[in-house]
């Protein structure tokens, strides 16, 4: 049998946009899904900057903001009263060209996806379920059940994108370590009507022992609800829409015309032991699933895929190093742990039944609330977070050099002055700031690294830049190597190292 590159396994928003980086790279590859078709229900909703980021080089940006709602504000009610706005739509200002955050139902966030990928000429395989999966040597067997129907094929590479129950991380034997919330959570999608129900705004609303988000989709006639049952509904083991109706519009003071989607489910706080295992990697849920707390689930994964797509492209296709396939673990995984813990801890001092969550609820988020509201950088500082544009690979063996304000590993700095000089993720980039000798832009050209010579503008310097800096771009938007044109052997030596 001939071996396949790849096969992703799952085709939620993880798998579809690794489908997108190995097709944008011509990679072979095949996706499959248990699933009969795509998703039909909202699930996650919220697209963050670094993610509007990696889609540019699609024209994906656009659609997805076109499609979505950008609200203008968040707003924070303690017993139905504001007691602080966020203003989203400017905290995130000069820090990216999508200096905003995105409400995208995931139903329609996959079409576009999958529409996108159509463009390829590339289609899920649908009602394919991975049953049997053994590494011989240097590839995978992998077993496949479709339409009744088992057959065995070979894969250089297998990646698992299928959830938090990944028959690939199973089958593999990598743990998925971590715990479980006892408490039982809701999401809603409906008509609802309410003082604090805007529709350009969220909102975060806490009530005693109630607390909720609410949020604008489809167009600003649904509303996303989502909270904790009440205690007492759920020691009773009630869980239906018909008991806690009542309770939602009574305590937040709501009237809800239609529910067009109502699910109950339990939180986990879970992170995989590994992220590789010879062969095989998992991203997305598979490698980590955590509260919903700030949106970050879906755009972590999304991350995911980006990081092993690009890399995977520069093995297959380039003949890059073997050892590139290594920096997806040493990189993806710090940051999922990190965002697994930093919401674990946050959501349990909002949830826990405790004195100190009541107090939280009641106490401390009206009053960090109010601070915020009045202090532009700390807005700036929780929007970083939020848009995870925080997020950096310093420590990665992919990163080399350093200078006053800048580090290899960081996420190239957005300079508002020059927003459309250069596309984010596209292939490797070396930038400058002055024009370069014929036989370096002869050997870019050989290696297919993009020169491109910045402007030199007073936001360039403010962002850390100076004039004589050198900067190799990874695919992936993120410095690989930093230094001057003095030390060219310098970066000579890195291209070869990780550009074969």
């Amino acid at each position: 049998m001939t071996k396949g590159p790849v096969l992703i396994a799952g085709a939620g928003p993880t798998g579809l946009v690794l489908a997108l980086e190995l097709a944008y790279r011509k990679v072979p590859f095949k996706i499959i899904d248990k699933a009969k078709g795509p998703g039909e229900t909202s699930r996650a909703m919220l697209v963050v900057p670094n993610v509007l980021e990696s889609y540019q080089k699609y024209g994906l940006a656009q659609t997805v903001t076109r499609q979505g709602i950008i609200p203008d504000f968040a707003h924070f009610h303690s017993r139905n009263t504001r007691i602080a706005s966020l203003p989203l739509g400017i905290m995130g200002k000069g820090q990216s060209l999508y200096s905003y955050l995105v409400t995208f139902p995931q139903d329609q966030h996959e079409q576009v996806l999958l529409d996108k990928l159509n463009e390829f000429g590339i289609s899920v395989e649908w009602e394919s379920e991975l049953v049997g999966l053994k590494q011989v040597e240097a590839h995978s067997e992998v077993t496949i059940r479709k339409n009744g129907i088992v057959k065995t094929e070979p894969f250089n590479y297998v990646v698992g994108c299928d959830g938090a129950s990944s028959q690939v991380r199973k089958q593999s034997g990598i743990d998925f370590e971590g715990e479980t919330y006892e408490q039982v959570f809701y999401v809603l999608d409906a008509e609802v009507d309410g003082k604090i129900v805007e529709d350009d705004a969220g909102g975060f609303s806490f009530i005693k022992d109630y607390f909720a988000l609410f949020f604008p989709l489809r167009n600003r006639e649904t509303t996303r609800i989502i909270g904790m049952f009440p205690p007492d509904l759920s020691r009773a083991g009630d869980l239906s829409y018909e008991s806690l109706k009542p309770r939602l519009e009574a305590a937040f003071e709501i009237k809800i015309l239609e529910m067009n989607w109502f699910s109950d489910y339990k939180i986990h706080a879970r992170t995989a032991t590994h992220f590789r295992k010879g062969n095989l990697f998992l991203a997305g849920d598979a490698a980590h699933i955590h509260s919903p707390i700030g949106g970050q689930g879906m755009n972590l994964g999304i991350g995911d895929a980006v990081n092993l797509g690009w890399k995977l492209g520069e093995v297959i296709n380039r003949k890059g190093p073997a050892e590139l396939l290594d920096t997806y673990e040493e990189e993806r995984k710090g940051i999922a742990e990190f965002v697994v813990t930093t919401t674990d801890r946050l959501f349990d001092l909002v949830v826990g039944d405790a004195i100190r969550s009541r107090l939280t609820r009641q106490l401390l988020i009206p009053t960090v609330a109010s601070l915020v509201e009045n202090a532009p950088p700390m807005q700036k500082i929780l929007y970083t977070l939020l848009s995870q544009l925080y997020i950096a690979y310093e420590n990665s063996d992919l990163s080399e050099g350093a200078s006053e304000r800048l580090k290899a590993g960081q996420r190239l700095p957005y300079v508002d002055s020059e927003p459309f000089e250069f596309i984010r993720e596209a292939g490797w980039q070396l930038h400058t700031f002055k024009p370069i000798d014929p036989d370096i832009k002869e050997a870019c050209d050989r290696l297919g690294i993009t020169w491109v010579m910045r402007k030199w503008t007073n936001q360039t310097r403010d962002k850390g830049f100076f004039k004589e800096q050198w900067l190799l771009v990874r695919p992936d938007g993120y410095i690989g190597w930093l230094g001057s044109q003095e030390q060219r052997k310098d970066l000579e030596r890195y291209i070869e190292k990780w550009m074969g």
